[in-house]
């Protein structure tokens, strides 16, 4: 995956972990290990996390362009959602409109999401 699809990949996990609103400690140190991997200083994080907190809306602005490796990136964004210990209603919703934004089929993506459910449980 080349550098701006790892960007694009870390703007949209943080849309998934703040889409309720917060960014739980687990969260926050997924988001922390994809920065760095990246090269993305912590103010630049930080200011994603706090748009994603802050605007319910910032995660259609994700894949509009690049569009990241579909499983790769679901991977990564399952990881994040289920971080805390559960995927709730909002964090299952932006992940079904990124998935759609991949083009990942919707039978696919609950496929995935049950299986990682599965993982949680």
């Amino acid at each position: 995956m080349s550098p701006m699809h790892k960007l694009e990949l870390l703007r949209a996990a943080c849309c998934v972990a703040g889409s309720d609103g917060e960014v739980t400690e687990s969260e926050k140190v997924l988001v922390d290990k994809l920065a760095k991997e990246i090269g993305v200083g912590q103010a630049s994080l930080n200011a994603m996390l706090d748009r994603a907190k802050a605007d319910p809306e910032f995660y259609k602005e994700q894949f509009r362009v690049l569009k990241a490796e579909p499983s790769e990136a679901m991977a990564v964004l399952l990881e994040v959602s289920l971080a805390d210990g559960k995927v709730d209603e909002t964090e299952s919703n932006v992940l079904r409109e990124l998935a759609s934004r991949l083009n990942v089929p919707a039978p696919v993506f609950e496929q995935l999401v049950a299986e990682a459910k599965k993982i949680v449980e």
